[in-house]
């Protein structure tokens, strides 16, 4: 297997690419990643899972339906081509353009090495979001934090019930990190969001989670699966623990599944149709310690192994051309005015006074 290191704010990461059998991570590592890409073969009920960092808006008639959203969010998920799909995208991002500025176009020499990646495969490794200092501030943080239950409640980490798959912070405690609004607002990071998309991003979730280790079978956001969000968006992933090798709990991307067409119906996939369809060489797993960072186009088809020795914290970034009309947003409020951009940060953050 040819692997990439690079060392970037002191952490070095590998890029996988293209695994040959049996799915090895590295030559000295007896773990075989294939072994676990195979626990996601499991059928699941329901492609959302589980608490969610930003709660589900009601898509069906009853209290809480907005028929508006509701058409926005099932129109996008009807068209499934992609020629299709990136016309009506240009459009969309031509109309928030007009209103407002964008922040970097496709032309930006800076921006062509992750770019050119971005279209060609879905995926690129980006510089560390942190600091060491800052890495070691955030862990500490959500170390010290209570994660979010069912109802709207919460509890300590270690009072989750044996068997638990996954375990997400609610979005107030998330925005109230140290240094992580700041870091998934900085401008290379929009920069890149607004070249790929065409316009200024809208930053239309943010959420941070664990992935533990002993489910027998996975939760349905580390299945194989694509994101039915937007018209066209990013992802961005910061591992906060070590994923080193295949029992860490790897995110696998499968190289240009982005420019395939999706189905109608959100389902997940299990590695024979992968394979079947696009070839072993590209299933590509990132690996580094805590504090790499990469950015995908997660209309592709992706999963998060389920870790099999320790708990995997990532916090994730998406950034969008208009809301996930899936979302019911509720912007937490922030004492005076925050310093972040109020368009980009609209459906997150609300000011309440001067």
């Amino acid at each position: 297997m040819a692997v990439g290191a690079i060392r970037s704010a002191g952490t070095q990461y590998r890029f996988e690419w293209g695994p040959t059998e049996p799915f090895a991570v590295d030559q000295i590592s007896p773990i075989k990643l294939r072994t676990a890409i195979v626990r996601l073969s499991a059928s699941v009920r329901d492609l959302f899972f589980g608490v969610a960092m930003i709660p589900y808006a009601r898509l069906r008639f009853g209290r809480g339906f907005v028929p508006g959203h509701a058409a926005a969010y099932f129109v996008q998920r009807c068209v499934t081509h992609p020629t299709v799909r990136r016309c009506v995208a240009s459009v969309l991002a031509a109309s928030v353009r007009s209103r407002h500025a964008t922040l970097a176009t496709r032309r930006e020499p800076d921006l062509q090495d992750a770019l050119g990646r971005l279209e060609r495969d879905g995926i690129a490794m980006l510089p560390n979001l942190f600091s060491t200092a800052e890495l070691a501030d955030v862990v500490s943080f959500f170390l010290s934090q209570p994660v979010a239950v069912p109802g709207g409640g919460c509890m300590p980490r270690d009072g989750l019930p044996a068997g638990a798959t996954m375990a997400a912070y609610h979005l107030a405690t998330v925005v109230a990190c140290p240094w992580l609004m700041t870091a998934i607002n900085r401008a290379d990071i929009l920069r890149l969001a607004s070249a790929f998309l065409g316009c200024k991003p809208t930053l239309c979730s943010v959420g941070v989670r664990w992935s533990f280790p002993g489910s027998k079978s996975p939760a349905a956001t580390q299945a194989f699966h694509r994101d039915p969000d937007d018209w066209r968006f990013l992802k961005l992933f910061v591992y906060l623990t070590d994923v080193v090798d295949g029992e860490s709990g790897p995110h696998i991307f499968v190289a240009g599944s982005h420019n395939t067409r999706g189905p109608l119906r959100a389902k997940t996939y299990v590695q024979e149709q992968i394979e079947a369809r696009f070839g072993k060489q590209k299933m590509r797993a990132i690996l580094g310690g805590p504090g790499t960072t990469f950015i995908a186009d997660t209309s592709g088809i992706h999963a998060g192994i389920p870790p099999r020795r320790a708990p995997r914290l990532l916090l994730q970034a998406q950034y969008s051309i208009l809301p996930n009309f899936a979302l019911h947003y509720r912007p937490i409020a922030v004492p005076g005015r925050h310093c972040l951009d109020s368009y980009v940060n609209r459906l997150i953050l609300t000011s309440t006074g001067n």
